[in-house]
């Protein structure tokens, strides 16, 4: 995984979370949900703008609690999609011969 990436999207998170459900981070690990920083509806709301802004789709299988529970393990959820969405340039190429 890359750091710099992770980082930024840490910092993105941090910043959708300030600007979009008016929450404030303490820090990128606190437990959102023991915290109270996310209830159900929140958590709704926090996919959607994921979805958005990150331009990747969290599907049913990722719904679990600890894929949500810090901006961190957010951030490594996002990371996961986007590689998982990218082709990998192996497959595409077609063998010379």
């Amino acid at each position: 995984m890359d750091n710099t990436e992770h980082s930024q999207i840490k910092s993105d998170l941090i910043t959708l979370l300030k600007q979009k459900l008016n929450v404030e981070i303490p820090s990128q690990e606190v437990d959102l949900f023991e915290s109270g920083i996310l209830d159900s509806q929140k958590f709704v709301e926090l996919l959607l703008h994921i979805e958005q802004q990150f331009a990747t789709q969290i599907g049913a299988e990722d719904f679990e609690i600890e894929n949500f529970r810090c901006v961190d393990k957010i951030a490594a959820l996002i990371i996961r999609h986007k590689n998982a969405a990218q082709p990998t340039t192996d497959a595409a190429t077609p063998a010379l011969g």
